[in-house]
């Protein structure tokens, strides 16, 4: 699953748009990420550059007032709700990589 802070019509669509094939949940609020400590504020200078040089308006997906980006984490939780492998990290390009993913799994799964 996926959480996104943008708001339900938004996730729907972006969902729809790349056929993504697992279930996005719309954080429309941050409440979540904020719980996790997985948000943060956009700053005032970064604002100003997603508008003015990139035209991208956070509110227009987020909602009015909501400038604020979720960090990308990925968690491996077994069925009793426990860690067993994550990451997270502020910087956008920095993700888990598959294969330690599919390890992971594999590891819960008991090795097969």
């Amino acid at each position: 699953m996926a959480i996104s802070p943008e708001l339900p019509d938004n996730t729907l669509t972006m969902a729809e748009k790349h056929a993504i094939p697992i279930d996005i949940l719309s954080d429309a609020t941050s409440e979540v990420l904020k719980k996790y400590r997985l948000w943060f504020a956009v700053p005032g200078e970064v604002k100003t550059l997603y508008l003015e040089k990139f035209g991208l308006n956070l509110e227009k997906h987020n909602g009015a007032g909501r400038w604020e980006l979720p960090v990308p984490a990925t968690y491996v939780l077994d069925r009793d709700g426990f860690v067993r492998a994550g990451e997270a990290d502020p910087d956008y390009t920095v993700r888990m990589e598959p294969a330690e993913i599919v390890a992971a799994i594999r590891d819960i799964a008991g090795g097969t």
